[in-house]
């Protein structure tokens, strides 16, 4: 299953916001935080559940249960993006904010015929997965609507990196489709680089003490989410 979290960010998209789906400069705010948080990357990559993965060996019933509780996730995150973006003034923010919430609804869509769930309610999810989600709403409920976009950086760069991480799966691997789907970093870049013109736009908007603390609890729960699939 592919990122649900991601934006896809179409040529027509790009040209709305004005969005760049070229690496971040070197020294944009987007590296200090992944690199303050690579360590924590690299524990994903070694969990059980990813190294499963790449060998074609994990419990199918470990990955029907992480996909189903990602789907609490997903649905939960849809609600969080339609609060922020209705207490969002900045008109770029909120228009980059709206793109994420569509594409929440469009995945979610999807749901009820691939997993056979048609909303959170009758989702046990990973308690882990629930106190992410309890932290995603807290931030887009509480925060500055740009540290959404923060809190959201962690899963759009790091589930592409791993799929890069791995090699590539033989045709046989029943796990090839999730590499193959994960691949591609322009979505997390340009979140990337929408920050930066953001911060140029509105000077001292981001404090990046917060958004490191942000960062670095979302990373911290992805890696535990990875840990609870084969616990």
């Amino acid at each position: 299953m592919r990122s649900p979290r991601r934006i896809r960010v179409t040529p027509e998209m790009a040209a709305a916001h004005d969005l760049s789906t070229d690496p971040p400069p070197p020294d944009a705010l987007f590296w200090t935080l992944w690199n303050a948080c690579s360590q924590i990357a690299q524990q994903a990559l070694e969990t059980p559940y990813i190294q499963g993965i790449r060998a074609g060996t994990l419990d199918p019933t470990h990955y029907g249960a992480f996909n189903v509780s990602d789907a609490y996730y997903c649905f939960r995150g849809a609600d969080d993006y339609k609060a922020v973006v209705e207490r969002t003034a900045d008109p770029r923010l909120r228009a980059f904010l709206k793109s994420k919430y569509d594409s929440y609804l469009n995945y979610n869509a999807t749901f009820p015929k691939q997993w056979r769930v048609r909303d959170p309610a009758s989702i046990v999810p990973f308690d882990i997965c629930h106190d992410y989600c309890e932290f995603e709403s807290a931030v887009a409920a509480n925060d500055d609507p740009i540290y959404t976009l923060v809190a959201m950086l962690p899963c759009e760069y790091l589930w592409p990196w791993l799929a890069s991480q791995l090699p590539q799966p033989a045709p046989t691997n029943l796990y090839a489709s999730w590499v193959a789907d994960n691949l591609g970093f322009g979505g997390a870049y340009a979140i990337g680089n929408f920050l930066e013109s953001y911060r140029t736009r509105h000077p001292g908007s981001v404090d990046p003490a917060k958004a490191t603390e942000i960062y670095t609890q979302a990373m911290n729960f992805e890696h535990q989410n990875f840990t609870a699939a084969t616990s």
